[in-house]
């Protein structure tokens, strides 16, 4: 057995002190504790495999992809496994944990202008185009198996552990694909939650993790027929939430977690009664450098 085969099946705890009704309980489900820290690991393992059963990924070909930095650590993970070189490119306004982290996995790392924040993006479709022979470009924003991870992992597995019974499910909308792949479990599985999606107040906010749906480029993969509501929230705000995580729940989550339970809280208060589940997406420690631990 790997480290890849504990990825998933993330523990789903109560939060003690974090809701606002008593009628509602909060549940947070703890991507945070996957092998490389994040959520991203089920779809980087996901996305990868089925690559490789398609043909599409055969040895010697280089993954490539475009990351604010959780797909790009957890594909260094999985990489290293199976034995992939991997180029990934980042925005420079991304902490230095994240390029230490994605250094350390042996990535091939190529920062992008911050001026714009799909940089990233552009630079890896352009290798994409140049090299398509040589490089395989796992392309999250538009490669289905994304939501198809969540669809079969996260999804399942929350209602699995809470029998069926959610009322809603908040998370942030990054590149979509836990958003529409727990949405279309439960809409498959006849559970009717609430879908509540959470961004940036402005798209210059730069929550980490989390995108706004008024930048330019936007996933093609985001079907916002399976959202019901979207809530926003501020840069200090999710700082705020995310030290509160950790001082009331003892957990140490990342800036987008933060974010997510205090959207969370607004859903809580304006429901009569149930079961509420946020994602917390990674871990704290990389987001030492930055206003979370000033």
């Amino acid at each position: 057995m790997s480290v890849l085969d504990h990825i998933g099946r993330t523990p789903l705890v109560k939060l003690e002190r974090a809701s606002p009704n008593p009628g509602v309980a909060i549940w947070a489900k703890l991507e945070l504790a996957n092998p490389s820290g994040s959520l991203k690991d089920r779809i980087a393992l996901y996305m990868i495999e089925q690559a490789e059963q398609r043909g599409e990924l055969r040895p010697g070909v280089t993954i490539i992809e475009a990351t604010s930095g959780n797909t790009g650590i957890a594909l260094g993970m999985v990489a290293a496994v199976k034995g992939y070189k991997l180029k990934l490119f980042m925005l420079e306004s991304k902490t230095i944990e994240r390029r230490k982290l994605l250094r350390h996995w042996g990535a091939d790392l190529e920062l992008t202008t911050k001026d714009d924040p799909d940089s990233h993006i552009w630079g890896a479709q352009a290798l994409a185009e140049r090299e398509p022979e040589r490089v395989y470009y796992i392309n999250q924003n538009e490669n289905e198996d994304n939501v198809w991870a969540h669809y079969h992992g996260t999804g399942r597995e929350i209602a699995e552990e809470l029998d069926g019974r959610v009322d809603a499910f908040v998370t942030g909308f990054g590149t979509g694909g836990s958003l529409v792949g727990v949405g279309r479990y439960f809409r498959d599985q006849g559970i009717d939650a609430e879908i509540v999606a959470v961004e940036p107040a402005t798209s210059k906010e730069g929550i980490d993790g989390l995108k706004s749906s008024a930048e330019k480029y936007q996933p093609k993969i985001y079907d916002r027929s399976f959202i019901t509501a979207t809530e926003t929230v501020t840069g200090p705000e999710a700082i705020a939430a995310t030290r509160a995580i950790a001082k009331k729940e003892g957990i140490l989550a990342g800036i987008s977690s933060g974010a997510q339970l205090l959207a969370a809280q607004r859903v809580a208060s304006r429901m009569e009664r149930g079961n509420l589940v946020v994602l917390f997406c990674d871990r704290g420690e990389r987001y030492f450098s930055t206003d979370v631990f000033a």
